[in-house]
């Protein structure tokens, strides 16, 4: 390939794509700005980057999430923490747990959460891992960092150790985990 004659060496289609791409970046980043053509009173508020869809976007009061439940053998229940339920971070288990109920596949992920329980020292006290959906008021969980909401078991699998006996407690609708964000 041969270079341009020209001094910086870029082709004119290079520096038309250079240029376009630059504009866009440009752009992108200060698209934000505009909100402040708008009156004082019907800006949201005064940070700029809070302009942006991601940040701005309407969304519901309420939320759905699905997560791991440990039933224990006098049946209190407790959230699992994520490096039980499976390998990698948080949003890696959460998405895990997420495609296994947007596929249909919550009795299988429920299974084999149960066996990797059933493996792992730092759970003993669990006798049956539930997949549950929590249905939250989002104001209250990320304003006042209460974490209250209905609760519906989506699968549940009891926990098989040598020696123990199946815990045979499948509810529908169960009483909401009464906690704060901190403890979970």
């Amino acid at each position: 390939m041969t270079r341009s004659s020209h001094p910086t060496g870029w082709s004119a289609g290079e520096r038309g794509w250079a240029t376009l791409v630059t504009v866009g970046v440009v752009g992108a980043a200060l698209w934000p700005f505009s909100q402040y053509r708008r009156p004082v009173d019907d800006r949201v508020d005064g940070f700029p980057l809070s302009y942006y869809p991601m940040f701005s976007a309407r969304r519901g009061t309420h939320g759905h999430v699905a997560y791991a439940v440990g039933v224990h053998a006098d049946g209190s229940r407790a959230r699992l923490p994520y490096h039980l339920i499976g390998p990698g971070g948080v949003n890696q288990v959460r998405k895990q747990m997420s495609r296994a109920v947007r596929r249909g596949r919550v009795d299988e992920h429920a299974t084999a959460l149960a066996t990797r329980i059933a493996a792992s020292p730092a759970a003993t006290d669990v006798v049956r891992v539930e997949i549950v959906r929590g249905d939250f008021d989002l104001d209250a969980c990320l304003m006042q960092r209460r974490v209250e909401g209905e609760e519906t078991v989506l699968a549940g699998a009891d926990i098989e150790r040598p020696g123990s006996v199946p815990l045979t407690v499948v509810p529908t609708t169960v009483a909401p985990l009464a906690e704060t964000a901190g403890t979970a």
